[in-house]
């Protein structure tokens, strides 16, 4: 189906024409200020430390943290600690959440942050960094807008207007939104989104104006692409390399019950399947993130041929998924199943799973294995009557 859409589309497309051309910068954005015609008559604006309010906790529709007493659209004037107003979750648990929380971020509230509660002072605890890049490239009629960051839908509507208007008259008719472009920079929310704090308003990094600051680069860059003006650099790119962090906690340590293995197969697959089937292999595991397996695998399917076991396919394939599942506090599943497609070749074969198990005395993260008992793929009988 995408196959076919793509082939539409070319179908329907016109070949790309005009100069290649392209303009740069690094920019500061602490202290940055933004012009009065770019804030929608509001005046001009300087950004705000980066922070991240009390909504961010709640994660997003497609994503929900499910975190007590978190919801989207808590903003400084609707702020309870036992939510009176919003009326939304007045449980104790959610009360004692918001108030643990609260105690932490008292000191960090800022006026800058307009409607957002803050949640995380991100930028004095050095979470984000304040110079980003900005990029605009022209492929003859076509713009491409590369932002450091994630903007909402009307955010790149906005941005695409801004550009076309300047570049129009020079041969452009094309504008192209790239978030997550060269660098992170957090949400990007209009400034109606923004006072709404919910999650992308909260995750809004640089306060109710950064969207608008953005635009403002844009056009500036879209001017000089189209009167061949040279740009330079506001701010030197940083150098993190020392400063890594993890916003997540990490693994503390994974256990499991006493008279079981790691690796140990706690179900074991069924010792014969037809194609079409799926196979599945239950394994006392642990936490995934004790090691990502890049340019590895999770598991495997393995088939016998010619006296020896031979790697069949991997977390990779569409027909194979891994699930970690978490057992109790500190217990690990890990499910392995293999949707078994009409190609594959009848034979014995197992399923196999390998991972890492962090111990919590010594702190020191080891591997382990598991391989489950051998099954049979059935070879597809064909009836012919004549």
């Amino acid at each position: 189906m995408q196959l076919d859409k793509a082939v539409e589309l070319w179908n329907q497309g016109v070949p790309v024409a005009g100069p290649v051309d392209v303009r740069a910068r690094w920019v500061n954005l602490k202290g940055y200020q933004v012009d009065g015609k770019f804030t929608n008559g509001a005046g001009n604006k300087v950004l705000c430390m980066p922070a991240r309010g009390y909504s961010f906790a709640a994660g997003s529709e497609n994503g929900p943290s499910n975190i007590p007493g978190m919801y989207e659209g808590m903003t400084r004037e609707n702020f309870r600690i036992n939510d009176d107003i919003n009326k939304v979750d007045q449980s104790f648990l959610g009360s004692l959440t918001r108030g643990a929380f609260g105690i932490v971020s008292t000191v960090s509230q800022d006026d800058c942050q307009a409607e957002k509660q803050v949640l995380l002072p991100t930028g004095s605890w050095g979470w984000i960094n304040t110079e980003q890049p900005v990029q605009l490239m022209r492929i003859g009629n076509i713009a491409l807008v590369a932002i450091p960051g994630e903007p909402t839908t009307m955010v790149g509507r906005r941005m695409r207007a801004a550009v076309l208007a300047q570049l129009k008259d020079s041969g452009v008719d094309t504008v192209i939104i790239n978030g997550l472009a060269n660098n992170y920079s957090g949400y990007l929310s209009t400034r109606e989104e923004f006072a709404t704090q919910h999650y992308e308003g909260a995750s809004t990094e640089y306060g109710p104006y950064q969207a608008a600051a953005y635009v403002q680069e844009y056009t500036q860059l879209a001017e000089a692409l189209r009167d061949g003006i040279e740009v330079y650099d506001s701010a030197t790119p940083p150098d993190r390399s020392g400063k890594s962090f993890n916003e997540r906690p990490g693994v503390v340590f994974d256990d499991k019950p006493l008279r079981q293995s790691w690796g140990q197969t706690l179900t074991q697959p069924k010792a014969s399947y037809q194609k079409g089937q799926v196979a599945t292999a239950v394994f006392r595991g642990a936490h995934p993130k004790n090691n990502l397996r890049t340019e590895d695998s999770f598991l495997k399917v393995q088939r016998f041929e010619n006296g020896q076991w031979v790697d069949y396919l991997s977390d990779s394939d569409f027909d194979t998924t891994y699930t970690w599942q978490r057992e109790g506090a500190a217990y690990s599943k890990a499910i392995v199943d293999w949707r078994i497609s009409n190609d594959t070749p009848a034979g014995t074969y197992r399923l196999t799973h390998q991972g890492d198990w962090k111990n919590g005395w010594t702190r020191k993260i080891k591997p382990y294995s598991g391989i489950s008992n051998t099954f049979t793929v059935q070879q597809t009988l064909v009836f012919s009557i004549f």
